[in-house]
């Protein structure tokens, strides 16, 4: 397994929350024939192809124009096409790309991670790429075949994901002059239990409460053992570490309830902010907060605090379906294009020049390049480009930003090299049968987790309560549906 990561790089920006500071797969519809979908080619002045590429960002890039001015002569030198990109803004993000894909608009290439992957699978929206893609090596080269593997469904593949740190790690992020005074040992600490002294020190030595957390609360507490399968539902999952292969309930294992009695000890003796679990938000100064990205990542979580921090790993780097499908580059079963768009795929995640200008824009208007560490990096000018780059693709060949430390790439590269995978990497599962009874549990979940996730109500008391509750509104189906369909899609393997 580790021989199959052992390529896999960085992400960009890191989108999880600083919690502490701040087989049976889905069956997959058959796609319209091409001959009574496909759209007619959109090409440029120059009569090559042009592809429609939707991602999400901060909004259309002002200098757009002064941007395809430089890449387009670039693309259709190498490969002969145009490139249309559309970034359209987070807060329009979710209805836009729903009326793209429902309406089948023209474009070629649109951003999908896992919440939406399946579905649009489902309804035809996506190209099947499986064969396709044996004829982009830049591509097949490049991602592992287990990360493809977590992409495919009912075994094909529709989308390439970026190829970042698609390995979940989280870190105990300390504020450094605090730790480093009243507990040098930190970086030894990597569960909740071996860093109960430390907590206690700082706030003994600082005299305010040092982990403060909205009602998320610490959820890696589950996310760092139990891999959920594309459920929502954190309530069930199977171990990444036990080799069983078994779906369990996950609140009633000993490892999850020995770290929310942690919690519930830690929120009484006042080591957690009494308002956790109603605050919607947290964001400012803070002793140790939790933090999903790399060690490098801490230049950012630091800048988010105000004040310098040093980070331990707090668990296991863990591999899932879900981790692996939080960007991915899909093309649209309609488009005239399919293997254009694949070449530019392609091209996107095995050049460095075209990687950069799509993340950074214009060298010389927003970015520029500097040396630091012996490292090409990125100094941005500016905050004008607003494209996200971790929706276009990989950054192992991108070049990292100034003021990082070292290499980041190859912090991840050791993360996802040392990844553990779920026993349920690739499979999906079909829950058609459980439908309703999964919607009931996952309303219901939501009731309990601020209290558990932050230690606000005792997990001796709680859990109990809340899995009668469950049980009532059909836990136990889903637990067996989803057991049969993992014995049969390992059975299968």
């Amino acid at each position: 397994m580790k021989k199959l990561i052992a390529l896999l790089l960085a992400a960009v920006m890191i989108v999880g929350l600083l919690a502490g500071c701040g087989g049976n797969t889905a069956p997959a519809t058959e796609a319209p024939a091409a001959e009574d979908s496909t759209k007619a080619p959109q090409v440029s002045e120059s009569g090559v192809p042009v592809i429609t590429w939707y991602q999400v960002g901060g909004g259309q890039p002002k200098d757009i124009e002064a941007w395809n001015a430089i890449v387009n002569p670039y693309l259709e030198e190498k490969i002969g096409v145009n490139l249309n990109l559309q970034v359209i803004g987070w807060g329009d993000w979710g209805d836009k790309r729903t009326m793209l894909v429902q309406t089948n608009d023209d474009y070629d290439i649109i951003f999908t991670d896992m919440s939406t992957y399946v579905n649009n699978i489902q309804m035809g929206a996506f190209a099947d790429l499986t064969e396709m893609i044996k004829e982009t090596p830049g591509i097949t080269d490049l991602i592992p075949e287990d990360y493809l593997k977590a992409c495919m469904v009912d075994g094909k593949l529709y989308g390439i994901p970026a190829y970042k740190d698609s390995s979940m790690t989280n870190f105990f992020v300390w504020t450094k002059s605090e730790v480093e005074q009243f507990y040098p040992d930190y970086a030894e600490g990597h569960d909740l239990k071996s860093i109960d002294a430390g907590l206690r020190a700082v706030k003994e030595g600082t005299g305010v409460t040092p982990l403060m957390l909205n009602k998320d609360g610490i959820s890696c507490v589950v996310g760092n053992n139990y891999d959920n399968f594309g459920t929502g539902l954190p309530a069930i999952g199977v171990s990444y570490h036990d080799g069983s292969n078994k779906v369990v309930p996950v609140f009633e294992q000993e490892d999850v309830l020995e770290q929310l009695r942690i919690l519930h000890t830690w929120y009484n003796d006042g080591l957690i902010n009494s308002d956790a679990n109603t605050l919607d938000s947290f964001q400012g100064y803070c002793s140790l907060g939790v933090s999903q990205g790399w060690p490098g990542a801490s230049v950012g979580w630091g800048a988010g605090r105000g004040a310098e921090v040093v980070v331990s790993q707090f668990g296991d780097s863990v591999l899932s379906n879900d981790t692996v499908q939080g960007s991915m580059a899909c093309i649209n079963n309609s488009s005239p294009n399919k293997e254009a768009a694949l070449k530019l795929l392609e091209l996107v995640n095995t050049d460095t020049k075209l990687r950069d200008m799509l993340a950074y824009g214009i060298e010389g208007t927003h970015f520029e390049y500097v040396e630091e560490d012996g490292i090409q990096k990125v100094k941005r000018l500016n905050q004008d480009w607003t494209a996200a780059s971790y929706t276009q693709g990989s950054t192992m060949i991108m070049s990292p930003e100034a003021g990082t430390i070292g290499d980041q790439r190859e912090e991840i590269r050791s993360q996802n090299e040392n990844a553990i995978p779920s026993p349920a990497l690739g499979f999906y599962f079909d829950t058609t049968n459980v439908k309703d009874q999964l919607a009931a549990c996952s309303a219901t979940f939501l009731t309990w987790k601020p209290m558990l996730f932050t230690g606000a109500a005792n997990p001796d008391e709680v859990v109990p309560e809340m899995m009668d509750q469950l049980r009532a509104d059909g836990f136990d189906d889903i637990v067996a549906e989803a057991q049969a369909q993992l014995d049969a899609y390992l059975a299968a393997q």
